[in-house]
């Protein structure tokens, strides 16, 4: 790779859960100002615990849900509001739990990390509705709310009270400075496109990596509005940072140092020379489960236990110590089933893990695993490998592939030879 690309919001600049709390704040404040919903919205706090990245809104029933790759329903992660609703609500609304046509129905995924506070605002007000018996239409509500989340940042009032208290609201990002000098001192170009504007990003990148931070990028871009920045064919404007304004000139190519404003990726990719050069762009699908070891035991142990079960069905039939053994082994697998319950909550207690549900991998996981190649919680992780290194992805099991081996009965015997041997040897006096 030559060329490296960042984005700016939760990908250099990482933040704290406090400014999913402060947007939280003021897109209340603005629903009950600029749309005049009831003032007590407005004493219910912000539950940080709630929501996780990648669930889906049905606009028409106001609910937030889970959905796994094949478009099916989890059951036991359907909420309207705050409430949780039960196998025979979601099979009401949701016949099969399967969601058809998902393209065409009024169904909004929440994928970024600025969706958390979305989440949290779309439960608030739809639970306090219900509570206080509000009758409210569907679509109205969810685009007031979307008008006042826009409202948080083109105002740029978000940008101002995290400018104003940057530890309150960023990480100090450790290793962040170092990563970029080892790219930039291997003759690697570095580029970084973010939706955000000049200021800014200024304040957070002097407060992660100093005043000279621009010495280490060769192109700057600025509101740069995507994801059309990815499609669509906006001019480049080059910005002045001392003036704070925009220049009236085109721009007919890209200035290594200077600031650009707009744009569109392939005019990025012609007039900056990256075409026919590796690139590796970070962005904003960078985010990771940590799991507990007690997560993996169980689940490696829940699926030894399934393959042993129906590897040795068929004797059953035949042998009435083999059935009851096979009966024993089932309610302790259905012990590891609900005790996977508990470890859900691990992750979230309401929608559990991110990345898959029960079954399936979520839909928020097949979409990583289609547009990204690699990855990781934070760039500074990348300090870990070298810049040769190559990522190799894991083989997909298909239905037929058995990745647990299961024992044979010779290995059956074995273990109770070598247990009877140790017994014995524990016995023998010394």
């Amino acid at each position: 790779m030559q060329v490296y690309g960042f984005d700016y919001d939760y990908t250099l600049a990482v933040y704290t859960r406090n400014l999913n709390e402060l947007i939280y704040r003021l897109a209340l404040q603005r629903l009950v100002t600029q749309f005049k919903y009831p003032e007590k919205i407005m004493d219910i706090p912000y539950d940080s615990e709630f929501a996780i990245r990648g669930l889906h809104f049905d606009v028409q029933h106001s609910c937030l849900l889970k959905v796994d790759a094949f478009s099916q329903i989890q059951r036991g992660t359907v909420y309207r509001g705050r409430r949780k609703l039960s196998d025979e609500e979601v099979d009401k609304l949701f016949p099969g739990l399967y969601l058809h046509d998902m393209e065409g129905r009024q169904m909004k995924q929440l994928v970024d990390l600025f969706s958390l506070p979305w989440a949290g605002l779309l439960s608030t007000v739809v639970h306090y509705c219900d509570t206080n018996n509000i009758q409210f239409d569907p679509k109205c509500l969810y685009d007031d709310l979307a008008e006042c989340v826009k409202q948080v940042h083109v105002t740029g009032e978000m940008y101002r009270n995290v400018s104003d208290n940057l530890p309150h609201y960023v990480h100090p990002n450790e290793g962040l400075k170092e990563y970029l000098q080892m790219l930039h001192s291997n003759k690697k170009d570095l580029f970084v496109v973010t939706n955000s504007p000049f200021k800014f990003i200024d304040v957070g990148m002097t407060y992660m990596l100093g005043t000279d931070w621009r010495n280490y990028f060769k192109y700057i871009v600025v509101s740069a509005k995507k994801p059309s920045f990815f499609h669509a064919h906006e001019p480049f404007r080059q910005y002045d940072p001392k003036l704070d304004a925009l220049k009236f000139e085109k721009v007919t190519r890209l200035e290594e140092g200077q600031v650009y404003a707009g744009g569109n990726i392939a005019e990025l990719s012609t007039r900056a020379g990256l075409k026919g050069k590796g690139v590796l762009y970070f962005g904003d699908h960078i985010y990771t489960d940590l799991a507990d070891p007690i997560l993996r035991s169980t689940i490696q142990w829940l699926g030894m236990l399934t393959a042993i079960i129906e590897t040795l069905q068929p004797g059953a039939l035949q042998n009435s110590e083999t059935a009851i053994v096979l009966d024993e082994w089932r309610i302790e697998r259905r012990h590891y089933r609900q005790e996977k319950e508990v470890v859900k909550a691990l992750f979230n207690s309401q929608f559990g893990s991110l990345f898959r549900t029960y079954h399936n991998m979520t839909h928020f996981s097949r979409r990583l695993n289609r547009l990204s190649d690699v990855y990781t919680s934070r760039v500074p992780n990348m300090l870990k490998y070298n810049l040769n290194h190559s990522f190799y992805p894991r083989r997909n099991a298909l239905p037929h592939e058995n990745l647990n081996s299961v024992p044979t009965t010779s290995d059956y015997i074995l273990d109770l030879l070598i247990h009877e041997e140790r017994l014995h040897s524990d016995t023998i006096p010394t």
